[in-house]
């Protein structure tokens, strides 16, 4: 699809990943809704890259029932869905509580399939549309102290499987990216420190960059999945 054509609903817009990718969309000619919880810090993010917020906490239903009608009656021809929400936080087995693992399954993986099942209503309605989830290296490949995280990734790579098959009928590409780390507020959202700047490590502009390439492809084809990782970090 030509860039310039993209009426985009982006979940986690406010920084990141979702921010960086928001002001490709629009510096290209299209359109973006944004999305977050952080009401101050979506709407600071909106006015800076020329998108539309609209306030909403994936983790709850009937705000994303909400959110994806209001992207439908501002965008007539929505037709991309970048389901980027999601955080982390660590534990070794052994500390992990059932409410760790739940809280992020609630967003990583619950919030992205509630917003793929509105917009799919949707897509399947105009017989097209685009989905890309935004995963991580850790969906395909687990760690130490990553059990919430990994199972709530690994999951999301599964569903998207599961999309893909469903959707391509109607028209609708389903993909899925894998960043490995990329240098946003992750890490302090994750209670870890601030880390310095590293020019060797990923930033969220290359994940931009690689989400808009992914939509650019002509629509009688479309990347499955692709991966991203620093050449070489230090």
């Amino acid at each position: 699809m030509d860039l310039s054509d993209i009426n985009a609903l982006i979940t986690g817009g406010s920084s990141g990943i979702g921010k960086a990718t928001a002001k490709a969309i629009v510096e290209a000619g299209g359109r973006a809704i944004i999305a977050a919880r952080n009401k101050e810090r979506l709407h600071s993010a909106a006015e800076e890259v020329g998108a539309i917020p609209v306030t909403c906490d994936v983790r709850h239903e009937n705000e994303v029932i909400d959110l994806v009608e209001q992207t439908v009656e501002e965008f007539d021809d929505y037709n991309v869905l970048i389901n980027n929400a999601g955080y982390g936080e660590f534990s070794k087995l052994v500390n992990l509580s059932a409410s760790d693992i739940e809280s992020q399954l609630k967003t990583n993986t619950i919030g992205a399939m509630m917003v793929a099942r509105e917009s799919a209503k949707h897509f399947i309605k105009q017989d097209y549309g685009n989905i890309i989830n935004v995963s991580s290296s850790a969906g395909k490949r687990g760690f130490e102290g990553g059990t919430a995280y990994v199972a709530s990734k690994f999951a999301l790579s599964g569903m998207t499987e599961c999309w893909r098959a469903e959707l391509r009928p109607h028209n609708i590409r389903v993909m899925q990216i894998n960043p490995s780390e990329v240098q946003t507020r992750f890490s302090q959202n994750a209670g870890r420190a601030e880390r310095p700047f590293n020019e060797t490590k990923l930033i969220a502009e290359d994940i931009a960059q690689t989400i808009c390439s992914m939509l650019s492809l002509a629509d009688r084809g479309f990347i499955t999945e692709t991966s991203v990782w620093a050449t070489n970090p230090k």
